[in-house]
């Protein structure tokens, strides 16, 4: 698509040039602040230039490559903080993400730890059990 656009401006700009070519002997009147702003008096011009229709064509071209170039670095500096936010807002998140897992890993040592307390005490219940059936076994022998 790029491609297609970079060939599509030089050959507007190889025609563009064509026509500024042709035009170069022509004469055209460019009237610049008329006496009074908002009334139309072609004898009385505040500013009247004489320019070549070639070079008036060159300019217009010229101010429109620098006017159209200031709003893409204008629409390309926005875009780039926009980025630049996007960045932090994923930098943000992958910290968050790995404070989680840490905070995960916290928690799964903890529950083993419970666990094994867990498995020792039932084990420890378990031997005072089977102590506790021999106590019972011993007094009964001692009763009869």
């Amino acid at each position: 698509m790029k491609k297609i656009f970079f060939l599509l401006s030089i050959a507007l700009l190889l025609i563009m040039s064509y026509v500024v070519f042709l035009n170069m002997s022509n004469i055209i009147d460019v009237h610049i602040l008329k006496g009074v702003l908002y009334t139309f008096d072609a004898e009385n011009p505040f500013v009247s230039l004489h320019l070549s229709a070639g070079f008036y064509t060159m300019a217009v071209m010229v101010v429109g490559a620098f006017v159209g170039a200031g709003l893409i670095s204008l629409f390309l500096a926005i875009q780039g903080n926009k980025i630049k936010a996007y960045k932090r807002e994923l930098e943000k998140s992958s910290i968050n993400s790995e404070e989680n897992a840490s905070k995960v890993q916290v928690l799964e040592a903890k529950i083993k730890t419970l666990e094994n307390a867990f498995d020792s005490v039932v084990d420890e219940r378990t031997q005072l059990e089977v102590k506790i059936k021999s106590l019972n076994a011993e007094i009964e022998n001692l009763k009869n």
